[in-house]
């Protein structure tokens, strides 16, 4: 992974942990704030270790979708 990948990677997982749970999920069914929570667990992982690059990008993926985050 280039550096300029990794950076982008790093700066979408802290902006989808830190951007507010949407209503969607905390009053939705408990399937979908599992979903978020285990997409949480995951990019949170890889900002503490820098490992498993791919299964971050693919669960930030996720969360922004579900934030609303994506274009």
């Amino acid at each position: 992974m280039s550096p300029e990948a990794k950076r982008d990677l790093e700066y979408r997982c802290r902006r989808a942990i830190t951007a507010p749970v949407p209503k969607s999920i905390c009053e939705g069914s408990p399937r979908r704030a599992a979903d978020y929570k285990q997409c949480a667990a995951v990019v949170g992982a890889y900002l503490r270790s820098g490992a498993q690059a791919e299964k971050a990008r693919l669960h930030v993926l996720r969360l922004e979708a579900m934030q609303g985050l994506l274009p």
